[in-house]
């Protein structure tokens, strides 16, 4: 160094702080993966309900080793996920709700898989950040997949009929009277098995380029008692007017993993008789991306870009690489480009985005 260079100096209480933010985020990360460990093992559903239980007595019910179990109550102990007196612990039922309640409105444990997935498929991004960015269907781990189903199912129980689609102005009506609906990336299928349910006047079409996940859909309307109103297609989305016309154009949580949105929209134009509706649920951000920062929403939100939905997208035709988040904005620009005079943010739930537009 020269005379005229300063040596920087070190802020201690700012690299203290850092690392004891990091420290925390490992500590996360390591709950992650007890908690997907206990997901699946039934550990959440055999302390919900059951009062305080030793460790002994959680091994017996669910017959796993019982010197593992001690551990793992331990760690969901410290974490703050269990409470302990002595040698009892207990799963209070606020946690319950997030943790083993199906269809509460507050479950959400099967983020964890999803977060699962970002480590199984590791090499495989950093092959995409060396090379075109691309991630295809087939190197996303199967656990990625199951837990999108479980992750959005509640909210698809908790909000679809009660605030996304009330807030569409003419959709309820139009579905209420009997609409054709199709739903582009549809993946399990678990919303048009819903709104076939909700709305039986309905017909709901489901199309997906992913031919698992389509073969799931199918599993699943059997399990349902096979309902004449709901089928399901292994289709691109750009070919869905080849199968109108639709009354209903949806797009949940997937118009941001398509590699070219701006064609969807346009083939959902075409798809779509005079008057009718598009919708697109999208997961909730801003503009102003910068205005999210330290928001545990938006940490998730660009984890999920970063590790699934924009490699996603850069690896189909197009290659668009939209983005999870990015705001309302975007997305309204996309339905102008492809032909929608009028498209609006019908609602910001805080949790998600509802934009929509509809055919003149």
């Amino acid at each position: 160094m020269t005379d005229t260079q300063q040596i920087p100096t070190v802020d201690e209480a700012r690299a203290e702080a850092f690392v004891g933010q990091m420290i925390t985020d490992f500590a996360g990360a390591a709950s992650t993966a007890m908690i997907v460990l206990g997901d699946r093992l039934g550990l959440f559903r055999a302390l919900t309900g059951a009062g305080p239980v030793t460790a002994a007595g959680l091994a017996a019910s669910t017959g796993l080793n019982p010197r593992l179990v001690t551990e793992w109550l331990h760690q969901m102990a410290v974490s703050g996920y269990v409470t302990v007196d002595g040698d009892r612990f207990e799963l209070p039922l606020e946690h319950a709700l997030a943790l083993s309640v199906v269809d509460s409105p507050a479950y959400v444990v099967a983020a964890a898989e999803i977060i699962t997935g970002y480590f199984l498929s590791m090499e495989h991004l950093e092959k995409a950040f060396h090379g075109d960015g691309g991630l295809s269907g087939d190197e996303v781990p199967g656990c990625s997949y199951h837990g999108i189903e479980r992750y959005f199912r509640t909210a698809y129980v908790n909000q679809l009929e009660q605030a996304w689609f009330p807030a569409v102005p003419g959709l309820v009506e139009k579905l209420e009277a009997g609409a054709r609906v199709a739903d582009v990336g549809c993946g399990h299928g678990f919303a048009d098995l819903l709104m076939a349910r909700t709305w039986p006047r309905s017909s709901v079409t489901g199309f997906d380029m992913h031919e698992p996940s389509i073969a799931t859909a199918r599993a699943r309307a059997i399990e349902a008692g096979s309902p004449a109103n709901v089928s399901f297609r292994v289709a691109d989305s750009a070919s869905i007017a080849g199968h109108g016309p639709f009354d209903v154009v949806v797009y949940f949580d997937a118009l941001h993993d398509l590699g070219d949105p701006v064609a969807a929209l346009k083939a959902a134009y075409e798809a779509l008789a005079p008057g009718g509706i598009v919708v697109a649920v999208e997961p909730w951000s801003s503009d102003d991306w910068t205005s999210t920062i330290g928001m545990p929403i938006t940490r998730i939100g660009y984890a999920s870009s970063t590790a699934l939905c924009t490699p996603g997208s850069l690896a189909q035709p197009g290659a668009y690489g939209l983005g999870t988040l990015g705001g309302p904005s975007k997305r309204l620009e996309l339905l102008a480009r492809a032909g929608f005079t009028n498209p609006v943010l019908a609602a910001d739930t805080g949790f998600n985005l509802v934009v929509a537009a509809t055919k003149a």
